[in-house]
């Protein structure tokens, strides 16, 4: 989708437009005649002294991001952003302020997209979409340009930022606010898993080089100091050289004191002690966001045999998230397998069937498959059941509603054997829903669309184990029904099953590292039949060698070539047996 222009005033630079920004409190700061990059020193700028440089930014000018109350998303056209992507991953979030930026690309100039935020509400730099090479198409970056600034774009051509939607700032929707929400370090908890972030770690890094890059006289050291222990965490999470990369950037602002540098470096090294990143907690938005997406994949109807599937592998997801600190999470099948209690194979299944349903996106991010849970489109609350449509979706549910048994715990997955009929994803869902206020096999056959005698025998299985009672026609949920399902996991077999399958994968993960210790072991060691051939070959040029030698070495050399067929048959069976 191209961006109509609305306004082609263009002014000689950005001073026209600074008073939008400047009269908000932003912190506004110059960039270099003619370029994007902010000046050396402006790093650490605060609004006060925007205004008091106000003559500093007449021509080429950029405001950080999230300071006086605004958000700027960046389309990138070059790498394939637009504002049809924009909609379709945030829906109702492109008719905003608009700024067309310098570089084309096939949907046209690129575009910054300008909101309004909450009062004390915290951005992090974050990319919200890439293309197939990993590139950003939507991102919201450290610095935004003004209006009015002039820069050379991807094809070579000096042009200027232009208002082409002049509107006030747009709210930035709930699922805007939630994926662009800083996260709190979280005090005296695990530390995160490293490759978890591994996208963000990367722009997090960019981000404070560039802020020690742009360090002037007089903060020099300060800056440095204050950034010199996450960039170590990060270089970390990214395999990097923390030394090479602070020392670069502290010589790119001009620092001249290597014994200084050289020490402050150790330091920093030294006290990277409490992990890569640090255990990262979700802010409000981001916990209203999962919250609304447990909620409606609790209550949905979930109709057709691969429903009650489906519903597991989504709040497992949701699940993964909330344990990550994000709304979005790195975890693979058999993992996601093991947090839903169902197989691999189900969960590949049910990962495909929730991208089409509009409940999943899922994209790349360096060498890792990212899935981030979407929340229903349309509001739908209607149809959930009568108690649940009382229940905020903003917060935590109450973990009373039904009675401490979650729809992920093992109890449903308990097999069927000569002991009576198993308990699944099914059991989970109707369990949930007379809960939330379904208390008859009709009222749920109606909310489904199945027939309720259907469902009776779920229902009655429920209550031969103790889960539900009944009371005429009416179900209701057990008091002690969280306790009672630990207990009944054991006994009918459940945590066997879990535990079987946990350990089966967990099996098959080492056998696949092992696999590939060995190819990369193979690649980069040279082939000890072809050794023994140049060999054979040197001898036969150098000296005359008898008959019988020539024998023994190629009879050597075939035993050589015997064992690595039978090491690659060896392989190519275990690799079968992987499914690889």
């Amino acid at each position: 989708m191209a961006i109509g222009k609305v306004n082609k005033q263009v002014s000689g630079g950005a001073a026209a437009h600074l008073g939008f920004y400047l009269d908000r409190g932003c912190v506004v700061v110059p960039c270099l005649p003619g370029k994007k990059h902010v000046v050396k020193g402006a790093g650490d700028w605060t609004p006060e002294r925007s205004v008091a440089d106000r003559e500093r930014l007449s021509r080429n000018a950029a405001v950080r991001n999230g300071t006086g109350g605004l958000l700027v998303v960046d389309i990138d056209a070059k790498h394939g952003g637009s504002l049809g992507l924009m909609a379709e991953l945030f829906p109702d979030s492109t008719m905003t302020r608009t700024i067309q930026t310098v570089s084309p690309g096939v949907n046209g100039l690129g575009a910054q997209l300008i909101y309004s935020i909450p009062d004390g509400f915290k951005i992090r730099q974050c990319v919200l979409a890439r293309n197939d090479q990993g590139e950003p198409m939507i991102e919201v970056a450290a610095f935004a340009m003004l209006p009015g600034s002039r820069a050379r774009g991807s094809d070579g051509k000096q042009r200027f930022y232009e208002v082409v939607r002049d509107l006030s700032p747009y709210a930035a929707t709930p699922e805007l606010l939630a994926a662009v929400e800083a996260r709190a370090v979280v005090e005296g908890s695990d530390a995160a898993p490293a490759d978890r972030d591994i996208a963000d770690a990367r722009i997090q890094l960019n981000a404070m080089v560039a802020r020690v890059a742009a360090a002037g006289p007089g903060q020099r050291n300060e800056v440095f100091t204050q950034c010199a222990l996450p960039v170590v965490r990060l270089c970390d999470v990214l395999d990097e050289d923390p030394e090479d990369v602070l020392t670069s950037a502290y010589e790119q602002s001009g620092g001249t004191d290597r014994g200084w540098i050289a020490s402050a470096v150790r330091s920093a090294v030294r006290g990277a002690t409490g992990g890569p990143l640090g255990p990262q907690g979700l802010g409000q938005w981001a916990k209203a966001r999962l919250s609304k997406i447990e909620t409606w994949a609790r209550f949905a109807p979930w109709c057709g045999k691969a429903g009650p599937s489906d519903r597991r592998v989504l709040l497992a997801l949701v699940a993964a998230c909330v344990g990550q600190g994000n709304t979005e999470t790195t975890l693979g099948r058999r993992k996601l397998a093991v947090i839903a209690g169902v197989s691999e194979e189900a969960v590949e299944d049910a990962l495909k069937r929730l991208t089409t349903q509009g409940h999943l996106q899922t994209f790349k991010q360096e060498k890792w498959s990212v899935r981030r849970p979407l929340p229903p489109v349309e509001d739908n609350s209607h149809m959930f059941p009568p108690l649940v449509r009382e229940i905020p979706t903003t917060g935590d549910l109450s973990d009373d509603l039904w009675k401490g048994l979650s729809p992920l715990h093992m109890i449903w997955s308990t097999p069927k054997t000569a002991k009576g009929l198993g308990l699944d994803g099914r059991h989970g869902h109707l369990y949930d829903l007379v809960c939330g206020g379904l208390t008859t096999a009709k009222a749920l056959g109606d909310y489904i669309g199945s027939r309720p005698d259907s469902l009776n025998r779920p229902l009655v299985r429920m209550v031969e184990v103790g889960l539900l009672v009944k009371s005429g026609r009416g179900f209701a949920p057990a008091d002690d029904a969280g306790q009672l399902a630990d207990k009944l996991a054991l006994e009918l077999g459940a945590v066997e099953v879990c535990a079987h399958r946990e350990n089966r994968y967990q099996d098959d993960d080492v056998k696949w590292v092992e696999v590939q210790r060995r190819q990369r072991e193979s690649a980069q060691q040279p082939s000890k039949v072809h050794d023994s051939i140049v060999d054979l070959l040197e001898s036969s040029v150098q000296q005359e060698l008898s008959d019988q030698e020539k024998a023994e070495i190629l009879q050597e050399v075939a035993e050589e070539a015997e064992d690595e067929r039978r090491r690659w048959e060896d392989e190519q069976e275990l690799m079968r047996q992987l499914g690889i």
